[in-house]
């Protein structure tokens, strides 16, 4: 009987032990996307920017070897977020935009925003 008291004394605090945060996952989605994001690409063409800023506000742009492509301009939206869903809203015609997104490893995924392909990126600052 001492034997299985022993036994059961080792093998349960491994069986109540719980895992402990993935850091790989942020707390905060809403947090972690605050600053400047740019298109993790190869290419350096109609390269996308966003920039989100903690006031729910942000704005984006599509450069080409790094200037902003002739007749685009500068987009200022407002964006929300409620669980892993982003939302952005144009300023200047309303329309709006959204998609599932995720952080991990310091890079932002789009799941299917705009072009329904997701596409990633980094923080630039």
């Amino acid at each position: 009987m001492k034997k299985i008291l022993l036994l059961m004394a080792i093998i349960l605090p491994f069986v109540f032990t719980s895992c402990g945060d993935d850091k790989d996952e942020p707390q905060n989605l809403e947090q972690e996307l605050i600053g400047e994001w740019v298109e993790n690409t190869n290419s350096n063409y109609e390269v996308y920017h966003y920039i989100f800023k903690s006031d729910h506000t942000g704005s984006w742009w599509v450069t080409n070897n790094n200037v902003l492509i002739d007749g685009f301009v500068v987009t200022s939206f407002s964006w929300s977020v409620k669980g892993n869903s982003l939302t952005l809203v144009n300023d200047a015609n309303g329309g709006s935009a959204s998609t599932t997104f995720s952080i991990k490893n310091g890079i932002l995924h789009f799941d299917n925003f705009d072009s329904g392909a997701g596409i990633n990126f980094k923080r630039v600052n």
